[in-house]
């Protein structure tokens, strides 16, 4: 649940409330099972999960959370509705008064689950034994373009 985690720790930083007014868990989770070799080894299949992010007490503007999400996904989950076909996230907001409102988002993530062939791996598929391999969520935090030819 890399994902979710990373989401959650760049809301965090965000300080759009106090941290424990701010928690996120997982639920609803499968594996689609796909076993197939792939650039980053053997693509053995999706996890899927839905997520739940409660901000407790928000006081900001919802329109700058719902900016701040939506910028997160499409800078480290942007395939998600292409590749996924996975919905937008669910903003429920409950207003407690005036300036106060509890805030519920709900969304699904995929992170694909990859095997590396392991002489002393512990599953075996394909008359092999294999490792399991954590997928690392990349977020670049800097870059350079070039165009061809410049």
């Amino acid at each position: 649940m890399i994902k979710l985690i990373a989401l959650t720790k760049f809301l965090k930083e965000c300080q759009l409330v106090l941290p424990e007014q701010l928690d996120s868990w997982t639920d609803q989770v499968t594996l689609d099972l796909i076993w197939k070799p792939d650039v980053d080894g053997l693509h053995m299949g999706d996890m899927r999960y839905s997520a739940t992010i409660i901000f407790e007490r928000f006081a900001d503007h919802p329109g700058r959370l719902m900016a701040l999400v939506g910028s997160w996904l499409e800078n480290n989950d942007s395939d998600r509705d292409r590749r996924y076909d996975l919905p937008a996230p669910k903003f429920d907001v409950s207003m407690l008064d005036n300036d106060l409102a509890d805030v519920e988002i709900t969304l699904e993530f995929v992170e694909p689950q990859y095997l590396a062939e392991d002489p002393n791996g512990e599953i075996e598929a394909f008359e092999k034994t294999w490792a399991f391999v954590p997928f690392d969520l990349w977020v670049a935090e800097h870059g350079e373009v070039a165009a061809h030819g410049h």
